[in-house]
C-alpha cells in the first residue's frame, strides 16, 4: 500500500501542474499506460524488488490519474451541478473496492495471488479504451483561458493561499483512517476467525455506504452547499464507530454505519477546490490535494501497522485510525472559522 503511494506524493502537483500546461488528454494517457506496465511488472515478478518497481510505476500512473479526472469535471460541469457530478464520480472507488474484496480475494484464493493482479492489468487496459472513446475536451475553455493555463507554472504554487491547503490536510487524515481500515481490517478479522473470503465481504460493506450515498451527498452539495459541514460531520462519526470496532460484537452494523458517514467525505472534498481555486489553476489545486492524499495512504497504513507490531493487537491501531478521523473533523473546522467568507 505504501510503496503505492509514495510516489504521489511528489508526482501529484506536478502532475496538476503538467496537465495544466500540456492537456489532460495526454496526462491521462501516459498515466494510463503506467497503470498497465506497473500492474502486469507486479503480475510477472518473482522477486521484492521487481514488484516494488511494478507498484511504484502503477503508483506514478494512478496518482497522476486521480489528478486529472476531478480536473476534468471540474470543467465539464460549472456552479452547482459539480457537486452532482462529483458524486456519481465518487461511486467509483467504492464500486472498485467492492469489486477487489469480493473478486479478487476469492480468485486469489483459488487461482493463485499473480491471476487477480492480471485482471487488475485487464482493468487498466479497458479504461484506457474507454478513456480514448468517451474523452472530450471541456467546452467552457476559451483561446484567451488556455493561454493562461500554459503561462501558470510553480509560481501559482505560493498564491494559492491556505484553503487549499486545508482541504488537502483534510484529505490526509480521512484517507490515513480509512485506508489504514481497509488496509488492515481483514486481517483483524481472519485473526478473530472468519473465513478470509467472509472478511473480505465484511470490510467491503464499508464502501457500499459511499456506493449508494455519494450521488445523494453530491445532490446535497448541489442543493445547499457547506462541503466543509458534511466532511466535519462524517470525520465525527467515522472517528466514534472506528473506536468500538476493536471490542464491538456488532461488527456487520457498525460497518454499514461507518460506510454511511464515509460517504459524506469524498464529494464535498472534491467540490471545493472550483471555489477556492482559480480555474487556471485547478490542476494544481487536486494535485495539493492528491499529494495530501498519499501523504495519508502512506503514514497512515505505516504507522497503524507499527502500533499493531509494537502491541501484538489490534486496538491502538484502531484508536489511531480514530484519532485520524477526528483531526479530519479539526482541520476542516479551521477552514469554516478562517475562511467561511468563499460560501
Amino acid at each position: 500500500m505504501s510503496l503505492f503511494a509514495l510516489p504521489g506524493i511528489f508526482v501529484a502537483i506536478p502532475g496538476g501542474i503538467i496537465a495544466d500546461r500540456f492537456g489532460m488528454k495526454k496526462v491521462g494517457l501516459v498515466s494510463l499506460i503506467l497503470m498497465i506496465v506497473g500492474t502486469f511488472a507486479v503480475g510477472v515478478s518473482n522477486n521484492f524488488l521487481l514488484m516494488g518497481v511494478g507498484r511504484i510505476v502503477s503508483g506514478i500512473g494512478a496518482l497522476t490519474l486521480a489528478v486529472v479526472l476531478p480536473q476534468l469535471l471540474s470543467r465539464w460541469f460549472i456552479g452547482k451541478e459539480l457537486g452532482v457530478g462529483m458524486g456519481i464520480f465518487n461511486t467509483a472507488m467504492p464500486l472498485g473496492t467492492i469489486l477487489s474484496f469480493n473478486v479478487l480475494s476469492i480468485v486469489g484464493k483459488n487461482l493463485g495471488w499473480q491471476k487477480p493482479v492480471f485482471l487488475t492489468t485487464i482493468a487498466c487496459t479497458f479504461a484506457l479504451l474507454t478513456f480514448l472513446w468517451l474523452f472530450r475536451e471541456p467546452t467552457i475553455e476559451s483561446k484567451k483561458e488556455i493561454k493562461k493555463i500554459k503561462s501558470s507554472v510553480f509560481a501559482d504554487l505560493t498564491k494559492l493561499g491556505l484553503p487549499i491547503w486545508l482541504v488537502g490536510l483534510t484529505w490526509m487524515w480521512f484517507n490515513a483512517a480509512f485506508i489504514s481500515f481497509l488496509t488492515f481490517t481483514s486481517n483483524f478479522l481472519v485473526a478473530k476467525g472468519y473465513e478470509l473470503s467472509f472478511a473480505g465481504f465484511l470490510s467491503s460493506i464499508v464502501m457500499m455506504g459511499s456506493l449508494i450515498l455519494s450521488p445523494l451527498i453530491g445532490y446535497l452539495v448541489y442543493r445547499f452547499g457547506k462541503e466543509e459541514v458534511f466532511i466535519g460531520i462524517g470525520g465525527v462519526i467515522l472517528a466514534f464507530l472506528v473506536f468500538l470496532v476493536p471490542t464491538s460484537s456488532f461488527l456487520i452494523p457498525l460497518f454499514i454505519l461507518m460506510g454511511i458517514s464515509v460517504a459524506f467525505v469524498p464529494a464535498p472534498i472534491f467540490s471545493l477546490p472550483s471555489k477556492i481555486v482559480e480555474p487556471k489553476n485547478l490542476g494544481l489545486g487536486f494535485g495539493i490535494l492528491t499529494a495530501c492524499l498519499n501523504v495519508g495512504i502512506l503514514a497512515g497504513p505505516y504507522f497503524t501497522g507499527l502500533a499493531k507490531d509494537f502491541t501484538g493487537e489490534y486496538n491502538l491501531s484502531f484508536y489511531l485510525m480514530s484519532l485520524f478521523a477526528i483531526l479530519q473533523t479539526v482541520t476542516i473546522g479551521l477552514l469554516r472559522a478562517r475562511f467561511i467568507a468563499y460560501d
